[in-house]
């Protein structure tokens, strides 16, 4: 079982200054070979000195995973502030050193999209996205609830802030309809639209090449949503919560487990 987040003690010598300002603060979670975690430390704040950016912020997380075994366990995230804007990327490799070169090169397109949102990103996307564990349906739990009150933007911005988080969906409301509404990454032109009735397309100028669902979303409560879920073996479902009348995502985590996004 994977131990829980700790700190990395932070020492002189554990200390990997990115600027005269900036620190990369490190926590670890699993057995994490000391070589390894000084290893991704300095390439990635190697990284971080040239970026055009300004990176206000930065903080890695490295992860073992090794029950159930995985081919790549060895998981990499990193979370900065650059111009004022979170970014977050997280990557799998079957050591570190491996995870580390594959982040620089997430990093970098993101950066890149950062200083040209009018530019989405590639698709299909590379085939280095993070595997989830392989765990059986029936044995995922919800072990992560996120709730936080929901962004009220165009789908545009959203999808933005979908690529610089590295997220698989995001959860915002609509600024076009007031509907709670999902982008994520799919279908022919890389960038889906899905609301809880609407089916338009964006109002307006957009940048991004959006296809909007058409098939109804459906109520559900979470314990329903986690049964559909096991059935369709899908990485998300966005889903009208039957209590409260607002959308919800129910996404796998890379554990095998679910995380569930609601608003406040």
């Amino acid at each position: 079982m994977t131990k829980p987040v700790v700190p990395l003690p932070i020492t002189t010598d554990e200390r990997h200054s990115v600027s005269s300002t900036l620190t990369l603060a490190v926590d670890i979670s699993g057995d994490v070979v000391p070589g390894a975690c000084e290893y991704v430390r300095r390439r990635i704040g190697a990284f971080l000195r040239r970026v055009p950016a300004q990176v206000e912020s930065a903080k890695l997380k490295l992860t073992v995973y090794r029950k159930p075994a995985v081919p790549r366990p060895a998981l990499v995230q990193v979370n900065l502030v650059a111009d004022g804007q979170p970014v977050r990327a997280q990557l799998t490799g079957a050591f570190f050193q491996e995870a580390a070169t594959l982040l620089r090169k997430r990093l970098n397109e993101q950066l890149v999209r950062l200083q040209n949102p009018a530019v989405p990103r590639p698709w299909p996307p590379p085939r280095d996205e993070p595997p989830s564990v392989p765990r059986p349906a029936g044995q995922r739990e919800v072990v992560r609830r996120k709730q936080y009150p929901l962004r009220t933007c165009r789908p545009d911005d959203a999808a933005l802030t979908m690529d610089l988080m590295d997220y698989r969906v995001h959860l915002f409301v609509d600024a076009d309809t007031g509907e709670d509404a999902v982008v994520y990454r799919g279908g022919p032109t890389g960038y889906r639209l899905a609301r809880l009735a609407g089916l338009s397309p964006p109002a307006g100028t957009v940048t991004t090449p959006w296809v909007v669902n058409v098939h109804p979303v459906p109520r559900l409560d979470a314990r329903a949503a986690c049964e559909r879920l096991d059935a369709l073996e899908l990485p998300f479902l966005f889903f009208r919560d039957a209590e409260t009348d607002r959308g919800v995502v129910l996404y796998q985590r890379y554990d095998g487990h679910y995380g569930l996004v609601t608003a406040t």
